[in-house]
């Protein structure tokens, strides 16, 4: 019970600081070099992202259970005889993880629109959109590797458990998709990071 509180006061200290820097670094320094960025009307930007930024949290938490799930599988294969079976397994737990935390560190990203100053706030989801192409491009690497590592696990408790995942990881991506394609209009397109 006391490592549970205390790791819920971990976790919310650490979204503290997320939103914190995020916040000093968005009203301290100007990056434009002097150019005057346009201010948006942030209020609608928001009330359409947050429903979108509210599922996403949900389905990683679903995620990162079934993550949990898997590794807790994962555990009655240590003294199998056939060490194979617990590679594939281990290997396809690697990449669970990492879908679930390029999905919560988007997440972690969106989650703090409401801090990023107005004039500030096109380039912050300029960055955004190239964070979420990226992000996808990666987790969709991640579903071909589950693919490829899944035709190797012969447990049918554990193809079980690397379906569903699989079927969450997908959900995210899913998500993901929607949320760039409401980012994509809003992003400036003529602004220094497209050089990135």
């Amino acid at each position: 019970m006391k490592s549970g509180r205390l790791n819920a006061i971990g976790w919310t200290v650490v979204i503290l600081l997320i939103a914190t820097s995020t916040f000093i670094g968005c009203t301290l320094f100007n990056h434009t070099q002097g150019e005057k960025t346009e201010a948006v009307n942030t209020d609608p930007i928001i009330a359409i992202l947050t429903p979108d930024i509210e599922i996403l949290y949900l389905s990683w938490h679903e995620l990162d259970q079934a993550y949990k799930d898997f590794k807790f599988l994962e555990r009655g294969f240590l003294f199998d005889p056939d060490d194979r079976q617990l590679a594939y397994i281990q290997k396809a737990g690697l990449y669970i993880q990492d879908a679930a935390v390029r999905t919560h560190h988007r997440w972690e990203q969106l989650s703090v629109l409401h801090y990023i100053r107005p004039e500030m706030m096109r380039d912050y989801l300029t960055l955004n959109v190239k964070g979420l192409t990226l992000a996808i491009k990666e987790i969709e690497y991640d579903q071909k590797f589950l693919t490829i590592y899944g035709t190797f696990i012969t447990h049918e408790a554990v193809t079980d458990a690397l379906n569903r995942t699989r079927q969450r990881i997908k959900e995210n991506v899913g998500i993901l998709k929607q949320i760039l394609e409401r980012l994509l209009p809003i992003e400036n397109p003529a602004g220094p990071s497209t050089v990135l």
